[in-house]
């Protein structure tokens, strides 16, 4: 089942919702499970975090946390392989979804901390009302640093257990937080670990700690 894993998720109550899905799942069975969408006034979305190791099939609770809240919620997972397809139904917050997933190639690609190297920028949309610039720095040895313009500030590190497959282990201190403004992302501050892949010049990364920031692709 590890790979990475692109497509749709469809919640199956109230009006009709279909959600960007995105599924990182590396050789040790640790996943997360993505599905984040644009709304009318900002965007939502939920992270679903499990080990999924090591069938082809799984079917198990898990559990998620919904985009800057730092509440962690109940979830499941049902879920299969085959035809390069991972389908099968997602439990969140008492709302069911079902995805359906094609395997994408990159996760295939070699990767080294050497190629991973850099400086990555982007900036975003408001978050709780402030427009954010992420910056990340990761040096050829792993060691990783970077900043929300907001104040927060980060350290680090990314592993690639398996140089002959594209995916990335991350280990992230956020600190600083709610020194600026009003203080209300102070909760932020704490340990995040998550995974994440390099597309092209994109580093596409997803982290859970205290909350969940959403997934983040920052370009060299």
């Amino acid at each position: 089942m590890a790979g990475y894993w692109k497509g749709t998720a469809t919640a199956q109550q109230g009006p009709n919702r279909t959600f960007d899905a995105v599924v990182l799942i590396d050789a040790e069975g640790n996943s997360q499970w993505v599905l984040t969408r644009t709304g009318l006034i900002e965007d939502e979305g939920f992270v679903v975090s499990a080990n999924v190791c090591c069938e082809s099939q799984f079917e198990g609770d898990a559990t998620g946390k919904e985009l800057r809240d730092t509440r962690t919620r109940e979830a499941r997972i049902e879920a299969q392989v085959g035809g390069g397809v991972l389908s099968g139904e997602l439990e969140f917050h008492d709302d069911d979804y079902d995805f359906t997933l094609n395997a994408s190639s990159e996760y295939n690609s070699s990767l080294s901390l050497a190629a991973l190297a850099g400086v990555y920028t982007r900036s975003t949309g408001s978050i709780l009302g402030q427009q954010v610039t992420l910056t990340v720095t990761i040096d050829a040895n792993g060691q990783l640093n970077g900043s929300y313009s907001n104040g927060c500030v980060f350290n680090g590190s990314a592993a690639i257990p398996d140089a002959s497959h594209n995916m990335v282990q991350l280990q992230i201190d956020l600190a600083n937080c709610g020194e600026r403004g009003t203080g209300s992302n102070k909760q932020w501050n704490g340990a995040y670990s998550g995974l994440g892949v390099l597309a092209g010049d994109v580093f596409y990364h997803s982290v859970l700690g205290p909350t969940w920031l959403g997934p983040q692709s920052v370009e060299r």
